[in-house]
């Protein structure tokens, strides 16, 4: 890697599925991303549409749940599939932007080839064509598994008659899920990669700064840096919320009953989100350890200065105490000692950390509309704006 700006974390190219995207023209424009958004719907969904049009299990009554009335279906394929498209491209582009930070920062200075060979290693593995071979086997085992043994019970649906799989169930297990499941564990597999890269950065010799002003040693963008898993997070939550939707629209559940298994499901994504980051906790504990001491014997050199000069009695110069420079240093030295205890023993940004628990909580606002209609809670906004 010749330049700092050149350095990727992994290529968007890379893997399989990107390699074959590429060569079908849909990968680099905007345009062609959304046409390769519109494949993965025509894929996914239309096909369950049609199958369920022609044996009149789309909207039919006679029917306990019809397509267009599974709200677990239909957000996977035509919300959670798309952003999970889409979040790649976002993801990849602001992990890159967080390892040239790295090397731009001097963090890493001194271990600049061993922070590139680790780089080398991870994009092996991304590029991997057995990686994606295992993730597409594994999202098809789990598929199967998942509706030919665990959720096989039940009344007539549009996936199942009389215990028999129809034509759009059949899709649905063999096609429609394994595609979104192999999209999830793709996006689970980069942030598997993304923590075995930090956490072996973290076992280096990092140039730490004690009393950076981001109280993290200078590794504070890495906090923020969790931001840019949102658009993942987002699809995540929209298929547990589908999931929730379900239970409550056909298995009689309520919103209230399933209040914890949101607020519990939001904090752990939370809790979860920041693994990555918390291998940083015993360079940082060192860092604000050594730093807390050598700027105490800075901190106590120049207070004994500053008391020679102006406080002891035989001192000739307190005359010209006011508007003398001194005092601005002695305040300003104490709010670096500040910012070294103030250092956090992870690299956590409280913006990042609310933005993270919003958009694990934005898919389950819909589920509101169970409890309460849709019209009076635009009433009632309108009510607190005038």
């Amino acid at each position: 890697m010749a330049k700092d700006d050149g350095v990727e974390f992994v290529s968007i190219e890379s893997g399989l599925t990107n390699r074959v995207s590429n060569r079908l023209g849909l990968l680099h424009s905007r345009t062609r991303r959304f046409l390769r958004i519109l494949v993965l719907i025509l894929i996914s969904w239309v096909p369950l549409v049609i199958l369920t049009a022609i044996s009149g299990h789309l909207m039919g009554r006679t029917l306990k749940i019809p397509l267009l009335h599974d709200p677990e279906a239909n957000s996977r394929f035509l919300i959670a599939l798309p952003l999970l498209e889409f979040a790649e491209v976002f993801l990849v582009m602001s992990l890159g932007v967080q390892v040239r930070q790295l090397f731009s920062s001097g963090i890493v200075r001194q271990q600049q080839a061993r922070v590139e060979g680790l780089l080398d290693s991870i994009q092996k593995w991304h590029r991997w064509p057995i990686s994606e071979l295992v993730i597409l086997i594994i999202a098809i085992g789990t598929s199967v598994l998942l509706r030919l043994v665990i959720f096989n019970a039940g009344g007539p649906t549009w996936e199942r008659q009389a215990g028999v799989v129809t034509p759009a169930g059949w899709w649905h297990m063999l096609v429609s899920l394994p595609l979104l499941y192999f999209f999830l564990l793709r996006a689970v597999w980069l942030f598997v990669l993304w923590t075995t890269f930090l956490l072996r950065v973290s076992l280096l010799d990092l140039q730490l700064t004690a009393s950076h002003p981001d109280h993290s040693g200078g590794l504070g963008f890495l906090g923020w840096g969790l931001a840019s898993f949102i658009p993942t997070i987002l699809a995540f939550s929209t298929v547990v919320a589908g999931g929730f939707a379900y239970e409550i629209y056909h298995r009689g559940e309520t919103l209230d009953s399933l209040k914890y298994h949101v607020i519990v499901y939001v904090v752990l994504v939370t809790i979860f989100m920041h693994l990555p980051v918390v291998w940083f906790a015993g360079p940082l504990s060192r860092c604000r350890f050594r730093g807390l001491l050598d700027f105490s014997n800075l901190v106590l050199r120049h207070d004994r200065s500053f008391d020679d000069k102006w406080i002891q009695p035989q001192s000739k110069n307190q005359e010209k105490l006011l508007g003398s420079m001194d005092t601005l240093s002695l305040a300003g030295i104490a709010d670096g000692y500040e910012h070294i205890q103030q250092m956090r023993f992870i690299p956590w940004d409280s913006k990042a950390v609310m933005t993270i628990a919003i958009a694990a909580a934005i898919p389950m606002l819909p589920l509101v509309g169970t409890e309460i209609p849709f019209r009076d809670i635009i009433f009632k906004l309108c009510e607190f704006l005038v």
